[in-house]
């Protein structure tokens, strides 16, 4: 690939990186302005809120569920050594009856706790799922108001995966190197890192080349920069 050809391209990826600038800049101006409903992210706040004190209660449940299965489980391996008979000592026994008494004290305690947790749990998935639904019926109403808008973003969305597809079949084509310091001189020359000749005049800051400078513009094996802009140029045989 000649010179020329590799500034041809670079300025073609230049075009594209500008569009896709544009797009992007857009693109986000446009998300949030659809994010921008007060209202809306009231809603989802609350939703967050909802859900994540759901989370809670539903583990809550579940350690008042776990509690009561493990006095459950106490209490029925002391019943049956206290019913089958194999105690006999009146002393071991007496102690056997209290501690079965004392368990099945703390069963119905935490009976009680596990039901409470769960009307609670009950309570909260209630709250959220008609905060999940408000919140759903408020971004289905505020995406027909804004009809418009979605369509646009879903279009600029195709656009920027577009013109990502576009820039990698071109740089494919581009030196390593070469692309590194195109890269490097948009990064510090305002996006632009390529300038058009056009009738001897470098487009970006109107420098008039000189006849020997746009004879090796138009010849020259290796890229050539503007003496005033530090760009690339590129000549359009």
């Amino acid at each position: 690939m000649s010179t020329t050809q590799v500034a041809a391209l670079l300025f073609q990826v230049q075009q594209l990186d500008l569009e896709q600038e544009r797009v992007t800049a857009e693109y986000q101006a446009i998300v949030n302005s659809l994010q921008g409903n007060r209202q809306l992210q009231k809603l989802r706040a609350e939703d967050a809120a909802a859900q994540q004190q759901l989370l809670s209660g539903l583990q809550a449940q579940k350690e008042a569920e776990w509690a009561l299965e493990d006095v459950n489980r106490r209490l029925k391996a002391l019943e049956d050594r206290l019913y089958r008979g194999t105690v006999s000592n009146p002393k071991e026994l007496a102690s056997l009856r209290q501690e079965v008494q004392h368990l099945q004290a703390q069963q119905t305690r935490k009976e009680e706790q596990a039901l409470e947790v769960m009307d609670a749990a009950e309570s909260l998935q209630e709250i959220a799922q008609r905060k999940s639904e408000a919140l759903k019926q408020a971004e289905q109403a505020w995406q027909q108001e804004n009809a418009a808008l979605v369509a646009r973003r879903d279009q600029l969305q195709a656009r920027q995966q577009e013109l990502q597809q576009k820039r990698a079949q071109l740089t494919a084509n581009v030196d390593a190197q070469v692309l590194m310091r195109y890269e490097t001189l948009r990064r510090t020359k305002q996006g632009r890192a390529v300038s058009k000749v056009e009738q001897t005049i470098c487009q970006w800051c109107r420098v008039i080349l000189t006849p020997s400078e746009l004879q090796r513009v138009r010849i020259s094996t290796e890229l050539l920069y503007c003496a005033n802009c530090g760009r690339i140029l590129y000549y359009e045989r």
